[in-house]
């Protein structure tokens, strides 16, 4: 009698160098609209303990200090294209300053004849202008998060440097372990493979939410470090023999 064959669960497919690209894609979109909405909370908090006398001018300091960091890559000739994004930024910056059609709305004489929209109306414009100063530090903040996301791509230069030396350093060390007879450590190498994309992902988050003015090079630099320090690590630990 012929044994029942066992039933054996189809094996999962990896995804390929495109899905794992488009993969941390969507995490970047994610993490960076995160860091908006959290930079904008920030404020707010710091609004109402830290800097209320400032209020919304604390933001608008800020946007300032970030637009004189953007303004500085214009001394830089070698990459024609800088100008064009610079220009760009500062265009969509102006865009966000003009969008200004809810507060036209709501600012509107409420009409007697109109029923309960103008009920809607006056308590809308009630609330505006209760909360006005917040609703305009938002607008500074989200014109701070467009000139910093530009920063952080003039900044790629030196994650791209810093893999490419702690790749190359990492090979070395790995042909050191491969003809010394090193031991092999998958624990290791699946840690830092996985600390790639959140090394990265973690220094757009801290640089974006920042409630204060900095150069972008004190933020993005020590994650730049460590962004190629685990890439060294991953190509030390790679296996000695496939």
């Amino acid at each position: 009698m012929a044994k029942p064959q066992q039933y054996q669960p189809p094996k999962r497919k990896e995804p390929g160098l495109l899905g794992n690209l488009f993969s941390a894609l969507v995490q970047l979109v994610v993490w960076l609209i995160i860091s908006l909405m959290l930079s904008i909370i920030i404020e707010w908090i710091g609004m109402i303990w830290f800097w209320p006398e400032m209020g919304s001018e604390h933001a608008k300091a800020v946007l300032a200090t970030d637009q004189t960091y953007l303004n500085q890559q214009l001394y830089d000739q070698s990459i024609p294209i800088k100008n064009d994004v610079v220009a760009t930024t500062h265009q969509a910056v102006t865009w966000i300053a003009h969008q200004s059609w809810f507060e036209t709305i709501i600012q509107m004489v409420p009409s007697a004849s109109a029923g309960t929209f103008a009920v809607f109306q006056e308590w809308a414009h009630d609330l505006y202008q209760q909360y006005r100063d917040y609703l305009q530090a938002s607008t500074y903040v989200t014109q701070t998060f467009v000139i910093r996301l530009v920063l952080i791509v003039f900044s790629l230069p030196i994650f791209l440097l810093a893999a490419l030396v702690g790749g190359v350093d990492g090979l070395v060390e790995r042909d050191l372990r491969r003809w010394g007879g090193g031991r092999e450590s998958s624990n290791v190498f699946n840690l830092a493979r996985r600390s790639i994309v959140p090394a990265f992902i973690a220094a757009c988050v801290v640089y974006i939410s920042l409630p204060i003015g900095v150069s972008p090079v004190i933020v993005i630099l020590p994650f730049a470090i460590l962004l190629g320090l685990a890439v060294r690590i991953t190509f030390e630990r790679l296996k000695k023999y496939f």
